[in-house]
């Protein structure tokens, strides 16, 4: 099982799904990733992009994120998280939002934009410069966003378009196997 580790859902449980279709974050990474980003959580749209059980977005919810969306492209996850969350805190379905897709999502995205985006694609993901391009160029970023990627260290991330799309590194970091690098605009 997954625990929700701290905020106002603190000790709840959500399903483990099967380990061949996802790996998710280390309680230790959430929890470390979401200490980084106290302080701009309150009342923050936040996207968990490859939300897998959703527990990276259950917990910024938990610590106080005012809306969330889940981008998953397989339905069966969708469909998991969407029960837990009907079942466990009916009460705000309405500020939470599993939805099934994948980078064809962007394009034409009419909905709330993220204040802080989460992305943790499986390890060895070899899109990263069509993920990032897409959200960049789709006007998915406000001017004034965190985002957060979580990557098996020995990834390769196209480091050298930063500045192409306004974009700096705040702060990378090892948590076993997993590094995680906070992005932000340049001009922030």
């Amino acid at each position: 099982m997954i625990r929700i580790q701290s905020g106002r859902f603190k000790g709840r449980s959500l399903p483990l799904p099967d380990p061949g279709k996802v790996r998710p974050s280390s309680g230790k990474l959430r929890s470390a990733v979401l200490n980084m980003l106290q302080n701009d959580l309150p009342g923050a749209v936040f996207w968990d992009l490859f939300a897998g059980s959703g527990a990276v977005g259950l917990e910024a919810f938990s610590r106080g994120a005012g809306e969330v969306l889940f981008l998953e492209k397989d339905p069966g996850l969708v469909r998991d998280l969407s029960a837990w969350i009907k079942k466990e805190i009916p009460e705000e379905a309405s500020r939470l939002h599993p939805v099934c897709g994948d980078l064809s999502f962007f394009p034409g995205w009419k909905g709330p934009l993220p204040d802080i985006l989460f992305a943790d694609p499986p390890y060895g993901y070899t899109q990263w410069p069509s993920l990032l391009n897409a959200l960049f160029e789709n006007g998915i970023l406000t001017h004034n966003f965190i985002m957060v990627l979580e990557y098996h260290r020995k990834d390769s991330l196209p480091w050298e378009s930063l500045p192409h799309w306004g974009c700096r590194i705040l702060s990378h970091h090892i948590y076993g196997e997993s590094g995680v690098s906070l992005l932000l605009p340049s001009l922030r």
